[in-house]
């Protein structure tokens, strides 16, 4: 058992079992990285940098983006990357410089004030007080003036209300930063659609106590499951991109 549980062990564990078993038990090398995976994380690197680049005041050209981002893919290329439906490394770096340049043009965020900003808190049942043993971390992707905690996502499509209001990672922002500045921040989702014309999307988000507690109970029941070992495999839309395909189907319990 980890000495702390986040908001992606939480995601993987209702997502798949056996997957989290895989990952941050076995911790088992992973023989491939999905495209779009290796695609969003260049992305969230790329940004960050950029943001960050910001709070010293500087200012890049598009150009500057773009050769980070596409040296930040050939990077990861070096580990195998799968591509499904014809895909190949220059497809994706251009699908990735055409985000990145929606997202440089569109952002209309307000000053960031922190970039990729580590937190830990306890995880405290707000209703009776009841703690849970592990402690929970995390980042907050960006902080803006105003207290207005965002969270980015590359998506293939926009997310429909049922999304947005059940997104653990707000939930899990919105929690820690009370917990930690006393105050409730201003939530947004910032979502670059990878769609034909790719476009940004932002949406604000509110989470009140009751979000806050169901919460923590669900973190209570995953990790519940975790120290009983309840590990088991949980088929979905998730199975053909897994990385831990081949070892999954090799499970007898």
């Amino acid at each position: 058992m980890r000495d702390h549980i986040s908001v992606s062990q939480i995601n993987l564990y209702l997502m798949c079992p056996l997957k989290y078993r895989y990952q941050y038990i076995d911790e088992l090398p992973r023989p491939f990285k999905a495209a779009e995976l290796a695609l969003g994380s260049a992305i969230h690197s790329v940004i960050e940098w950029w943001h960050k680049e910001q709070q010293q005041g500087f200012i890049h050209e598009w150009q500057d983006v773009a050769a980070i981002f596409a040296a930040d893919m050939n990077a990861q290329a070096v580990d195998e990357i799968r591509f499904k439906n014809g895909g190949d490394l220059e497809s994706i770096i251009d699908k990735g410089k055409e985000l990145l340049a929606v997202y440089v043009k569109e952002y209309k965020g307000g000053a960031p004030k922190a970039v990729e900003q580590s937190f830990r808190v306890p995880l405290v049942d707000l209703e009776t007080g009841e703690r849970l043993e592990l402690p929970m971390d995390g980042y907050f992707d960006l902080l803006e003036e105003g207290d207005v905690v965002v969270e980015l996502k590359t998506a293939a499509k926009v997310y429909d209300l049922t999304t947005l209001t059940q997104h653990l990672q707000l939930t899990a922002y919105a929690y820690a930063f009370s917990w930690l500045r006393k105050r409730e921040p201003s939530l947004r989702m910032d979502i670059l659609t990878k769609t034909k014309k790719p476009q940004l999307h932002s949406f604000v988000v509110f989470r009140d106590q009751n979000d806050k507690v169901r919460f923590f109970h669900l973190a209570k029941r995953v990790i519940e499951g975790i120290k009983a070992r309840q590990f088991y495999p949980n088929a979905g839309w998730q199975c053909p991109n897994c990385e831990y395909f081949e070892n999954c189907q090799k499970w007898r319990g």
